[in-house]
């Protein structure tokens, strides 16, 4: 003898499943279900601090225009491979540079670059 289910417990039966269904769907797609609620890190106020650098640690080393080769040339802002050897290639057809400003004759070399090495390089020697 089998015994099956009432109508009313299958549609209960229906029900369940939908539910189970439907709350999967929710713990699954919405992150907000999934994750805990975790407060914001509350505001730390720390006392001003005043860092006191050496001289001889905050101030960088020049690049020599004038002797630098192409590996030193790249340790500039801005200046990759190619753009050094352009300054190489440059200096050895012109000769020494005679200023920071004539940079810009190097071709891909501009305004905004200048602006950016001029601190960080010096005219030594040839």
């Amino acid at each position: 003898m089998t015994r099956g289910l009432s109508s009313a417990q299958e549609r209960g039966l229906i029900i369940l499943v939908g539910l189970a269904i439907v709350a999967a769907g929710i713990a699954i797609f919405i992150p907000e279900f999934r994750r805990p609620r975790i407060p914001p890190p509350a505001e730390v106020v720390l006392p001003e601090v005043r860092v006191i650098v050496p001289e001889f640690l905050s101030s960088r080393p020049q690049v020599d225009l004038n002797s630098a080769g192409v590996e030193e040339l790249t340790r500039l802002s801005g200046i990759g491979e190619t753009l050094a050897q352009r300054i190489v290639a440059y200096r050895e057809e012109h000769g020494p540079f005679r200023s920071v400003d004539e940079l810009k004759n190097v071709p891909g070399i501009g305004e905004k670059t200048v602006e950016e090495i001029k601190d960080s390089v010096s005219l030594g020697g040839p």
